[in-house]
């Protein structure tokens, strides 16, 4: 009768359990790709190799803690008698939430890549997982383990309540202080990290570059350079300036070019705050067809971003 009884209880587990398990499976889908995108992309394509590192035990961290939170809502959902039953439903929440992220994971690599052979995909990935049954029986095992231990620290602070209220009281503090410390783990180490000097990405640095122009005589203009870039987002300190798209960034250049111009100071427009250069000749006289007048900046990744374009 025990037996049957235990059994009992033990199917009255699986539904909360396996509703916990597929809530944790597509949360570690969510943050293993959109979460890392949103906090570490940006940053992979700066020389600082440690933030892929980083970025993979932030992402790894999250997924821990998010099998610590499948354990406990099985838990919560459907609390059991004791210990043994909370490990049940932990251990059923994380096997659960394992073959959900496989699941999703094949499917989302099938759909990014197209397939026109879906048969021919499915018995190609399937023989994937048989090759890796290895790796993947040490995945689940160790979501399974870090499932049943969230569902076992859960059960351990229901255990101490002597009341319903005080059951309740204990269910919330725990679950709630769990989802508030993967959000704060969430958000802090990436703005942390974007926060730090030099790791702004190239592009958007660059492109809060505010540059002003002046036309002060029918043959003169005046650009200034109001706000730039860090010069560690830059390869040159000097902005290159383009009249009807031949460049003409220096006085050598111009000439080189064969642009009637002279420019003051002959190095042209430098990527400092104040900076000022004047342009001066034919080659920007406007005798009623305005000049078009463009401004780039060379990146520190190679890249070259207009920040100016006007018909002046």
């Amino acid at each position: 009768m025990n037996t049957e009884q235990t059994l009992q209880d033990l199917v009255r587990l699986l539904p909360a359990s396996l509703l916990a398990g597929i809530l944790g499976g597509g949360m570690i889908v969510f943050l293993r790709s959109y979460v890392y995108d949103w906090c570490w992309y940006d940053l992979l394509s700066f020389e600082h190799g440690i933030f892929f590192t980083i970025g993979c035990a932030h992402t790894l961290v999250l997924c821990f803690l998010t099998l610590f939170l499948a354990g406990m809502v099985a838990v919560a959902l459907y609390p059991g008698k004791n210990r043994a039953q909370a490990a049940f439903a932990g251990g059923v929440s994380g096997c659960m939430a394992c073959f959900v992220f496989v699941i999703l994971t094949l499917v989302s690599d099938l759909l990014s890549h197209g397939s026109v052979d879906l048969v021919g995909d499915l018995i190609f990935h399937a023989s994937l997982i048989l090759s890796h049954a290895l790796s993947l029986m040490f995945l689940t095992l160790t979501m399974v383990v870090l499932a049943v231990l969230g569902a076992l620290i859960f059960f351990s602070s229901l255990e101490k309540a002597t009341t319903p209220e005080e059951n309740a009281r204990a269910s919330r503090l725990v679950l709630g202080s769990t989802v508030l410390i993967i959000l704060v783990f969430m958000f802090l180490p990436p703005l942390v990290a974007h926060a730090m000097p030099g790791t702004e990405p190239t592009v958007a640095a660059i492109g809060r570059s505010v540059i002003s122009v002046e036309r002060t005589a029918p043959d003169t203009i005046v650009l200034t350079a109001q706000e730039v870039p860090a010069t560690s987002v830059l390869t040159d300190p000097h902005f290159s300036v383009y009249l009807d798209g031949v460049e003409a960034s220096n006085a050598t250049v111009a000439a080189a070019n064969g642009l009637a111009v002279t420019v003051e100071p002959v190095d042209g427009l430098l990527a400092f705050e104040g900076s000022r250069a004047t342009w001066q000749g034919t080659a920007v006289h406007n005798n009623g067809t305005p000049v078009n007048v463009a401004v780039a900046a060379q990146g520190a990744d190679g890249s070259k971003q207009f920040v100016f374009d006007r018909q002046v």
